[in-house]
């Protein structure tokens, strides 16, 4: 929740499509009017979505915000320099994103570390998390 002295805020939800509007009141010295930290917004309830639950680390890395252009040769050049590195898979139907395998989890941490952001076009910075099984 984001605050200021005199504006209200809206907080959206994109997936409720909902709003909740908050106000912070100011007395004439500054300070907080809402002394027990102001209004709550409220939480999800049920099941994360897709999007919320992170993948526990695992040996395979999933690969999104590739350009059409892109080719398994080229980012088996880009991840072959990590060590562990064993074959990266494009899914033909789904272009734009692709899976590399490590022969463990702490070997593809480290590919995932050094290559989240890599930007193969200045366009499309590669957004890497690790593939749900």
């Amino acid at each position: 929740m984001f605050m200021t002295n005199e504006f209200p805020i809206s907080v959206c939800s994109a997936e409720k499509k909902r709003c909740v509007e908050t106000q912070q009141s100011a007395t004439a010295n500054g300070t907080r009017g809402d002394s027990t930290g102001g209004p709550t917004v409220p939480t999800r309830q049920g099941k994360p979505s897709a999007q919320d639950a992170a993948a526990e680390p695992n040996n395979i890395l999933f690969i999104q915000n590739l350009p059409y252009e892109t080719t398994s040769l080229m980012l088996e050049m880009l991840f072959n320099q990590y060590p562990g590195f064993r074959e990266v898979r494009m899914i033909d139907a789904k272009p734009g994103i692709a899976f590399v395998e490590y022969e463990d989890d702490t070997q593809s941490s480290i590919a995932m570390q050094a290559l989240q952001g890599f930007k193969i076009t200045p366009q499309n910075p590669m957004a890497i998390t690790y593939a749900k099984k």
